[in-house]
């Protein structure tokens, strides 16, 4: 098992593009990259890339990487949308994390975190974050954090580890190790370079730059939702959704004109079913707050409404405090009349409505349960219940 130093440790001193924000350190000297490019096999980088083929030969194979083709089509589309000529040279792949998170190695690995694409709410928003890893890629800042922070082996460790699936067992608890790591983040100026870079990236592109600014307000109301116990402090102490930050991307997305051509927005539905496996993922992670304020969220802005008012009944359900179970039943009953709705609602209906006594209500939607899952696993057990065994 991986230490949580390791894990820190390569979560934010190693990982490409998703760090910075103390004011220490000028932005790199090196070049940008250019296109096609590969480095001398005498320099150190080229054994830095050593490593990272090996790293993404697991992540290639890895059981934690998510194989759905729409969604991968989706994110390799975009990216050859967001890099133009660099597209042959950056390989995403989609790794199961409920954890809010992109990151680009200097190799041209991409990685990008189920808890990220659950979060963006349109194809926009996910440029937003995706022309900002590529933004760190062009102007090599990975490579000269890496070069920095002597933390390699930590990095390839914390890759192996979170390709392995849901990180949320090490995640939780880390406050004090993202303190002590987080000493060696970048300067805020390669931020302010992969922002301006990333929304020009996405806005050339065709979609809507006031993305960038929108994906980072979702991130701050659910951080501020959290409060002091629930705090996203292994993403917020290299990633500060400050105000600040925000009104330079708002102020930066008023300079740019409408798109002449705007970006689809494919999102929603190449995202399919697997949102709502991300969903159960999330109330998995024990941040109660977090995700009530997540869910919410997208239940609001009509994204699966049906799955979002399952999973925050279940959330309720799960915590178990007085009026929780009125409030998950309210929640089961909404998502059974959505367009939608998930075969599991009408059971929860059915089976607080039975532990209350009212046999007949809970009758009702255990047949409704069984109408849209006839093949359920747990069919013989609801029959019983329907015919007084």
């Amino acid at each position: 098992m991986i230490s949580r130093r390791a894990f820190s440790a390569g979560l934010l001193a190693c990982l490409g593009g998703c760090a910075t924000h103390h004011e220490s350190g000028p932005s790199s000297d090196l070049p940008d990259i250019g296109a096609g490019y590969r480095p001398d096999p005498k320099s150190d980088e080229a054994g830095l890339w050593l490593k990272l083929d090996k790293v993404e030969q697991n992540q290639r194979r890895s059981p934690g990487r998510i194989r759905d083709k729409p969604i991968n089509d989706l994110v390799q589309d975009m990216v050859c949308r967001l890099a133009g000529a660099y597209c042959p040279d950056l390989r995403p792949y989609v790794i199961r994390v409920p954890a809010f998170n992109a990151t680009c190695a200097p190799n041209g690995m991409i990685s990008i975190w189920s808890g990220l694409l659950l979060r963006c709410h349109s194809e926009s928003q996910l440029a937003a974050v995706l022309g900002h890893e590529i933004g760190h890629y062009l102007k090599r800042h990975s490579l000269q954090r890496l070069r920095n922070s002597r933390e390699l082996d930590d990095f390839a460790a914390f890759f192996q580890f979170q390709l392995q699936g849901p990180a949320a067992g090490l995640i939780r608890g880390l406050s004090q190790d993202i303190t002590q790591a987080s000493k060696s983040m970048f300067s805020r100026d390669h931020e302010r370079e992969a922002d301006a870079l990333g929304l020009a990236l996405m806005a050339d592109a065709g979609y809507a730059p006031a993305a960038c600014a929108d994906i980072w307000r979702h991130i701050k109301a659910e951080d501020a939702a959290g409060g002091e116990s629930e705090r996203f402090d292994f993403f917020l102490s290299t990633h500060p959704a400050t105000t600040e930050r925000i009104d330079n991307l708002d102020e930066l997305a008023r300079r740019r004109p409408p798109a002449a051509r705007p970006a689809p927005d494919r999102l929603n539905a190449a995202l399919g079913p697997l949102r709502r496996s991300f969903m159960a993922d999330e109330i998995n992670q024990g941040h109660f707050k977090r995700t009530d304020n997540l869910l919410t969220r997208l239940i609001g802005d009509g994204i699966d409404p049906g799955g979002a008012l399952f999973y925050r009944g279940e959330l309720y359900r799960r915590r178990n405090r007085d009026g929780d179970e009125a409030i998950a039943l309210g929640n089961y009953h909404d998502a059974c009349e959505t367009a939608d709705p998930p075969a599991e609602a009408f059971r929860g209906v059915g089976t607080i409505r039975w532990r209350r006594g009212e046999t007949e209500l809970a009758r009702e939607y255990f047949r409704r349960y069984l109408r849209v899952a006839p093949n359920a696993d747990d069919g013989d057990m609801i029959r019983k219940y329907l015919s007084g065994a």
